[in-house]
């Protein structure tokens, strides 16, 4: 290997960019090479690598940096595949990686190839300096996060749990972010997490011939109406203890109007007006008083010139801490009605709970 890869860790946009040129889109993932891309950087400079795969196809990878045994292992971790960029209006080419005013362009940057970066980056660089940490670190570069993990951090702990042994902190995606709110600069820690739930909702309606006669109150009006009042409708405030515990710290630490705002965030019959007031900030706080629901893929029907029986819709709900799928479902139910049949087809796992 090149020297100038040896010491790549000291050039992190530089080792965003190669990562970013490994087309992993998810489905169908392909993140084998990208996999072995990093397993070389690491290889190469004398770490230990471990590759555990469901499929040969798509990779995990787990790589450790022996401690002195004072602390816990610390894991840093994060996935290599990608969201589609199909159909996407992209300013630049998604996955040539190009550096403009300051910021590298392309599918991954964010979500999670910059955290790879960052995290792989760190990783050589106390190899290269002969770190010895207080407790072990534990590098996991993961696949298929984007489709549910069942291929990746799922499997992995449902198999080789042993790998993560010890382990009671880990710094992963979204760490570190800053936004800024009332000109204040915050930093926030995950101390809770929301469980991903998956249902199947059923319309039904009257079949016919699409030729012979107008099908009023067919399964695709109704589906119509289901899609209409999801979109339109916000599903209850919750404020949960994690929540009631940051928007507490936040106010108390911006100044006036922007401490009385912050505060009638706890306030649920008032928490939607108040998210609408914020603008952007307000949409990236929605999620933590609500459960959401989004639908994520529609089927139906079974030749071109007959009206359906039924369609189906998948549903993606992220449930706050301290909420199952049967509240969810509650919710749901009172925006669209008895018409709508709903099956829970994942229920998600809860994975902790302030």
């Amino acid at each position: 290997m090149a020297e100038t890869e040896t010491t790549i860790y000291q050039r992190p946009v530089e080792l965003l960019q190669k990562l970013i040129r490994f087309n992993t889109t998810n489905p169908p993932g392909n993140e084998a090479e990208c996999i072995s891309y990093i397993d070389s950087l690491l290889t190469n400079v004398g770490v230990k690598t471990t590759i555990l795969a469901r499929d040969s196809t798509r990779p995990n990878l787990i790589a450790r940096l022996a401690g002195r045994g004072d602390a816990p292992p610390l894991l840093l971790y994060g996935h290599v595949d990608v969201v589609t960029t199909e159909n996407q209006p992209w300013q630049y080419p998604p996955f040539e990686e190009r550096v403009v005013d300051g910021c590298v362009w392309g599918r991954g940057s964010l979500d999670d190839k910059g955290g790879v970066a960052m995290s792989l980056s760190a990783f050589l660089r106390a190899t290269a300096e002969g770190l010895v940490p207080p407790g072990d670190a534990v590098l996991a570069i993961l696949c298929d996060e984007e489709a549910g993990g069942w291929l990746g951090a799922r499997y992995l702990v449902d198999n080789h749990s042993e790998q993560f042994a010890g382990v009671r902190y880990a710094i992963g995606e979204t760490g570190g972010f800053a936004f800024h709110l009332g000109g204040c600069r915050f930093y926030p820690i995950m101390v809770a997490e929301k469980r991903v739930c998956l249902l199947k909702a059923t319309v039904r309606g009257p079949t016919a011939h699409a030729a012979a006669v107008v099908v009023r109150g067919g399964a695709a009006a109704r589906l119509g109406s289901m899609l209409t009042r999801l979109d339109q409708a916000r599903l209850p405030v919750h404020v949960t203890s994690a929540a009631r515990g940051m928007f507490e710290r936040m106010s108390s630490n911006v100044p006036f109007p922007a401490r009385l705002v912050l505060r009638q965030l706890l306030k649920p019959t008032l928490a939607d007006r108040v998210l609408d007031l914020l603008g952007p900030s307000g949409q990236a706080m929605y999620a933590l008083l609500h459960n959401t629901a989004n639908v994520t893929e529609v089927h139906g029907g079974e030749q071109g010139v007959g009206t359906p029986a039924q369609i189906t819709a998948t549903i993606a709900a992220c449930l706050l801490p301290g909420y199952g799928p049967e509240d969810v479902l509650a919710e749901l139910r009172r925006v669209v009605g008895d018409e709508v049949e709903f099956e829970i087809v994942d229920d998600g796992e809860i994975v902790y709970t302030a």
